[in-house]
């Protein structure tokens, strides 16, 4: 930016080049210098840092402004030492600020957000719980993206590519398309392309970082009045730093269920367990709960299955689920009805998790679920 000045009666002019997007560009990588000069110490002497300089750095990192390999040894470093609950809060700030999430026409929309990097293990059913959900009466978005490491593996996205579906439609398009097919899917791509630009970046440091985390916790689209997220987690120690930012995004209510790979998909042969917070949160998140022994409701467990992982395996993936939507009897069904019934048995008090069950099934059995699937193809 240039200012002029000119002396009356002198003859003097002076220019000024202020370069301000040269500060700026500044300013992120003086933070990241101070941010990595006390994170990557070494070991078990790694600083923690304060929410506002994690913001700054991260919207650097999203501005293109700091350099690959610092990124790469911040998010490094910061995994190393193990992220603070104020380091998770201050990454997910900046995050918001490049997110803009639009409102759909309906009073209340569950988010359901599944590992992005998909699954390499089991064949999944979650691509099909948001038109079960909307054939029981709700609305739900489904977030990911098609690939991202470090698994690579069946993702939602590819599923429904393979169906036909438009994958790659605006947030707004899918908002706007909601009241009336009663689910949609949204790419990052398309709600988040800054976080969507890293993702080369992130299969080169191969291992998971914090953004693997944070990125399921994002509205991708609201709802008028309230937006209900439900995710996945394995480990005891996520349901908490889930919770706290979950808040912070604006949810109204945060579901938490223990999946097979960390996604929405309880094991079958396992007592179910979840977490489930409506409003404020406790001061203390140390405990699941345990609902029931999934196999009394179920005659078969869950058998360990291993997924060919490639075109094939989203395929089987794709038929698995068609199959089921046409009223076919398997362990999937079973899958997709035990899924899709804690999420109705959480948000609705009067329905017990048999009840729910029962539900699920009949809309499988009539087609309702199907139509509400084929919808979008």
């Amino acid at each position: 930016m240039y200012f002029t000045a000119a002396c009356d009666g002198c003859g003097i002019i002076v220019s000024m080049n202020i370069d301000i997007n040269s500060n700026i560009i500044g300013a992120s990588q003086e933070a990241m210098r101070e941010a990595i000069q006390n994170i990557a110490v070494g070991p078990d002497r790694g600083r923690d840092i304060s929410r506002d300089l994690t913001k700054l750095v991260m919207q650097g990192i999203l501005d293109g402004q700091i350099n690959e390999v610092q990124t790469a040894v911040f998010f490094i470093a910061l995994r190393m030492k193990r992220e603070s609950k104020q380091e998770f809060l201050g990454l997910f700030d900046a995050l918001l600020t490049s997110v803009e999430s639009p409102i759909a026409d309906v009073e209340e929309v569950v988010v359901l957000a599944d590992p992005f990097d998909g699954y390499v293990r089991n064949t999944t059913m979650t691509p099909f719980i948001p038109a079960v959900l909307a054939a029981c009466g709700y609305h739900a978005v489904i977030h990911g993206v098609e690939s991202v490491g470090p698994k690579h593996g069946v993702t939602a996205h590819k599923v429904f590519k393979l169906a036909g579906i438009d994958t790659l439609r605006s947030a707004d398009s899918v908002a706007k398309g909601i009241a009336d097919v009663g689910w949609g899917y949204v790419d990052q791509s398309c709600y988040a392309p800054q976080l969507f630009a890293l993702q080369g970046l992130r299969d080169l440091i191969v291992k998971r970082t914090a953004l693997t985390t944070l990125e399921r916790l994002i509205i991708p689209i609201r709802g008028r009045i309230n937006t209900r997220l439900v995710l996945g987690y394995v480990h005891k120690a996520y349901p908490e730093i889930y919770a706290t930012v979950a808040k912070a995004a604006g949810y109204q209510s945060v579901l938490l269920l223990k999946g097979v790979e960390g996604g929405l998909a309880p094991a079958l042969n396992k007592p179910l367990r979840r977490f489930f917070f409506d409003g404020e949160l406790p001061n203390d998140i140390d405990s699941e709960k345990q609902l029931i022994e999934s196999q009394a409701l179920f005659n078969a467990p869950a058998a360990a299955k291993g997924v060919d992982q490639s075109q094939n395996a989203v395929q089987e993936c794709l038929e698995t689920g068609l199959n089921v939507l046409n009223g076919v009897k398997s362990i999937a069904r079973d899958s997709l009805c035990l899924s899709s019934a804690q999420i109705l048995n959480a948000h609705q008090a009067d329905l017990s998790l048999p009840e729910a069950v029962e539900k699920v099934q009949r809309c499988l059995d009539n087609g309702s679920a199907k139509e509400r699937f084929c919808g979008l193809s």
